[in-house]
């Protein structure tokens, strides 16, 4: 009984390139993903990480397993968020390194607590918490007067939604949003619903083919106009520094002040009208 195949060349079958990705390690898959993402060569990265070339050639195609700490000088040395940091300890086999704890834990008290003053201290004028999806967690009194329907997502507000019409410089304000939706995704990417937000937020100016001149302004910022009224303003952004905790890392403080003296008197006479 002759074989079918007696005699015949076995020819080795030539993988892709797609398919040998596919087959490495998750960790040396994500790690390679950063590392592009950041714009650095393996010999940058690398000596940002304090290590050699070679060994991050060996971590990235699976040839080695990194150690816990190589992992978080990767991490830093690729300015990785603490949730992506958990994720790239996990791919590596370790466990995830950075509590994600609810904002009304006990554990969250103190910082709650100093959310808390500083919306209290910013009365008379706006100022709104906000997660990394733009929701507003919490706001000040003068901020929720801004609220008109269940809304409370400010990109859902400012393109398409109920604070579009309210802002008379919308198309600079606009096109500086995009850039900053675009920021925090490159910050968290893969990211399903900031993908969704960049994309609504995108789509709202796309009748634009380049950004609008804005002239002299050193800050973008809103012109906000109710009735007959144009209140200008100032955003200043604030964040617990060096957080260690995921839900703390993603925090940030919107704090809105007047630019002017007249947006100034709009604040205090509407805060003494609602009191």
């Amino acid at each position: 009984m002759s074989i079918p195949w007696q005699g015949m060349a076995i020819r080795p079958v030539k993988r892709h390139a797609a398919s040998m990705t596919a087959e490495l390690p998750p960790f040396a898959t994500r790690l390679r993903q950063w590392r592009r993402l950041r714009h650095l060569s393996q010999l940058s990265l690398a000596n940002a990480a304090g290590t050699t070339s070679r060994h991050l050639s060996f971590l990235e195609t699976g040839r080695s397993r990194p150690s816990k700490d190589m992992v978080h000088r990767l991490a830093e040395a690729l300015v990785v968020p603490l949730r992506a940091r958990n994720e790239l300890l996990t791919a590596a086999g370790f466990a995830a390194g950075f509590a994600e704890t609810p904002l009304d834990a006990p554990d969250l008290e103190p910082f709650r607590s100093a959310i808390s003053r500083l919306l209290a201290q910013h009365e008379p004028f706006p100022a709104f918490v906000l997660d990394r999806h733009w929701n507003i967690v919490a706001a000040n009194p003068p901020a929720a007067a801004l609220f008109t329907d269940d809304e409370r997502n400010v990109v859902r507000l400012m393109y398409g939604g109920a604070w579009q019409p309210l802002v008379e410089n919308w198309e600079p304000v606009a096109w500086v949003g995009v850039q900053r939706l675009e920021d925090d995704l490159h910050r968290h990417p893969g990211d399903p619903e900031l993908m969704a937000l960049v994309d609504l937020a995108s789509k709202a100016v796309r009748g634009f083919e380049q950004a609008p001149d804005v002239g002299s302004d050193l800050v973008i910022c809103p012109h906000f106009r109710f009735g007959d009224t144009v209140v200008r303003t100032v955003s200043v952004v604030a964040q617990f520094g060096s957080a260690r905790d995921v839900t703390l890392d993603e925090l940030r403080v919107e704090l809105v002040f007047p630019a002017d003296a007249e947006a100034e008197s709009f604040f205090r006479s509407a805060a003494a009208s609602s009191a």
